[in-house]
């Protein structure tokens, strides 16, 4: 794979942004959310999600796209700086190709994303919820010094009622570039 280059997101992004959205949702929660779901429905609504979304600039939220200059986007983040007044910025969503996991595509985007972040966010913290079943996704969080602080049930009517814990960084510093 060529160099990938990371960019804040653009209104032409969304098809792109929601194909990589499906295919890791496919890849990582098959045994999570509704089969029912993962079969056809996944794809309108993340499509109508992430066209509205980036249609609608929101100050507080950022969205950065890891593209390859051969094959387009590869990758994204969407992050919301000072969601919560306990724990800081959240990162809602940080999807890869799924044939692209293990190249650190990830680890860029978070990084990238908690310095720009750490430049604006009042609060120092960041965090996020991940599946309890996604225990790849666990180890990639806690591998960059996340900490599980709580458990709690998924609001996704399509996870009926699967487990979600809340990984924070005390610090956004600790994840800057």
């Amino acid at each position: 794979m060529d160099r990938l280059t990371l960019r804040p997101a653009r209104a032409d992004d969304a098809p792109g942004i929601a194909a990589i959205h499906c295919a890791s949702w496919r890849d990582t929660y098959s045994n999570v959310l509704s089969p029912e779901f993962l079969a056809g429905p996944i794809e309108q609504n993340r499509s109508e999600l992430w066209a509205a979304r980036l249609a609608a600039p929101d100050e507080a939220r950022q969205v950065l796209v890891a593209e390859s200059p051969s094959t387009g986007p590869a990758a994204f983040l969407s992050a919301y700086r000072d969601a919560d007044a306990r724990w800081g910025s959240l990162i809602e969503n940080l999807h890869v190709s799924p044939a692209l996991r293990g190249q650190r595509i990830g680890e860029r985007l978070i990084r990238t994303a908690a310095t720009a972040l750490a430049a604006q966010a009042k609060a120092t913290g960041v965090y996020l919820w991940v599946f309890e079943a996604n225990q790849a996704g666990l180890r990639f969080y806690q591998r960059l010094g996340g900490q599980v602080v709580e458990r709690s049930t998924s609001k996704l009517a399509e996870a009926r009622g699967a487990t979600v814990l809340r990984v924070f960084w005390p610090s956004l510093e600790a994840l800057r570039v």
